[in-house]
């Protein structure tokens, strides 16, 4: 009898424990939800204020300054939006714009936008030296988890010719050794990390492929 006493007591404190957590579970959603509102909070005002390099290149100001805590991505992505709708910029800054916005939603999983934002970011033919266009299929073909095409274009992109004139320098002018082709290492990290998603990409794949 005791013994079916103390079963009883143990189960109803068990339930007691259920009921509180189901009760408080919402205020804790909220609170969650909150502070999560807080730590990607930004001055909209003199976000849209800045110049497109300030706003896009600086990592003290800018979109990357929400982006840096990962809970915010789809708000930076949101803000990069923003601004480029807000604002008069080239085509140019523009590409840039919907690039970085869609790498931001290919992060948070939103495959579908990213891959229409992305492919708005190709650049006329003949401008496109370095081989960026093949680097957007690329990208494109590994969020398509199509790996033909991603071999394709791994190979169109490692074949385009150095310029001449390439000679990157840093902010003071100083010399400074970039691997060429242009982005081909991320390419080959999309092979690497084939069939993860985005994010595990540029954190760190599990698995290896050769390319």
């Amino acid at each position: 009898m005791q013994s079916t006493i103390s079963e009883l007591t143990l189960r109803g404190s068990l339930f007691l424990s259920f009921l509180l957590a189901t009760i408080a579970s919402p205020l804790s959603f909220a609170e969650d939800k909150n502070r999560l509102q807080q730590s990607c909070t930004y001055n909209e005002k003199a976000m849209m204020e800045l110049s497109p390099r300030e706003f896009d290149q600086n990592f003290e100001n800018g979109w990357r300054v929400v982006a840096k805590n990962n809970d915010c991505l789809e708000v930076a992505a949101n803000l990069i939006r923003t601004y480029y709708t807000t604002n008069e910029v080239s085509a140019g800054a523009k590409r840039t714009f919907v690039w970085h916005e869609g790498q931001l939603r290919a992060e948070i999983g939103q495959y579908r936008q990213a891959i229409q934002l992305m492919e708005q970011a190709e650049k006329p033919v003949q401008r496109d030296i370095s081989g960026w266009n093949h680097y957007v299929a690329a990208t494109i073909a590994f969020l398509q988890s199509d790996m033909e095409k991603l071999r394709i274009h791994r190979e169109k992109l490692a074949a385009v010719p150095k310029q001449e004139n390439f000679n990157p320098k840093d902010a003071d002018g100083n010399p400074i050794e970039i691997d060429w082709p242009l982005n081909l290492n991320i390419v080959d990290k999309f092979i690497s990390c084939f069939g993860q998603t985005s994010a595990e990409v540029y954190s760190g794949c599990t698995e290896e492929r050769q390319p």
